[in-house]
C-alpha cells in the first residue's frame, strides 16, 4: 500500500460515514500493511464514534504479529468504553492475542454486558484455554441471556467448553499460549 493510500484508508476509517469506515476496515483486511498499525490503534482509542472504533477493533484482527493487542486488551478492559467496542476487542483476540490476553478475556467473562460475556466465552474457546472451563461452567448452567442475532450466553459457553475440551467447533490449531501442548 502507498504512502498515499494508507492516509486515505485511515482516514476513510475515521469517516462519520458507517459505510465509508466498513468499506476502508475491508480493504485493510485485503492489505493488512503493516504501516497501518500505529493509524489502527490510535483509531481504536480515539475514533470520533463507535462505529470508527468498533471498525478499527475489527481492522486489527488482519494484522500480523502481536503489536496492537495491548490496546485491544484495554478497550476490553475499559468499563466506560461502549460495549460494542469492548465486545469487537474481544473478538479480535480471539484471533490475535498474546500470553496475558487470556487473563483479560477470563476476567471479562464477569462482565454486567452480555455482549462482552458472549465474545469472551468465544474467545476464550477459539484460544482453548483450559483454565477457563471452571468459568464458562458456570455461564453454561446460569447465563440463559440471547444475544441479539446470535443465541444465549449460555451455549456460547457450551460451544467454548466442546472447542477447549474436544476442538470441535471450527477445526482451528490451539493456540501457542496455551497451557498445554498438541
Amino acid at each position: 500500500m502507498t504512502p498515499e493510500r494508507r492516509k486515505a484508508v485511515l482516514a476513510d476509517l475515521n469517516h462519520r460515514s458507517m459505510l465509508t469506515a466498513n468499506d476502508a476496515s475491508r480493504a485493510i483486511s485485503q492489505d493488512s500493511d503493516p504501516a497501518l498499525l500505529p493509524g489502527l490503534v490510535w483509531a481504536l482509542r480515539h475514533g470520533h464514534r463507535t462505529h470508527n472504533r468498533v471498525e478499527a477493533a475489527y481492522a486489527l484482527g488482519f494484522m500480523k504479529g502481536t503489536k496492537g493487542t495491548a490496546a485491544l486488551e484495554s478497550t476490553l478492559s475499559n468499563k466506560s468504553e461502549n460495549t460494542r467496542i469492548r465486545a469487537f476487542a474481544a473478538e479480535t483476540l480471539a484471533h490475535r492475542h498474546r500470553r496475558g490476553s487470556h487473563a483479560v478475556l477470563l476476567r471479562n467473562l464477569q462482565d454486567p454486558s452480555r455482549e462482552v460475556r458472549f465474545w469472551c466465552a468465544f474467545a476464550l474457546g477459539q484460544m482453548r484455554e483450559k483454565k477457563a472451563l471452571p468459568a464458562l461452567s458456570r455461564l453454561a448452567e446460569t447465563d440463559h441471556r440471547v444475544l441479539q442475532g446470535w443465541w444465549a450466553v449460555s451455549k456460547e459457553a457450551k460451544d467454548a467448553i466442546a472447542e477447549i475440551e474436544h476442538g470441535t467447533r471450527w477445526g482451528r490449531r490451539r493456540c501457542v499460549f496455551c497451557s498445554y501442548r498438541e
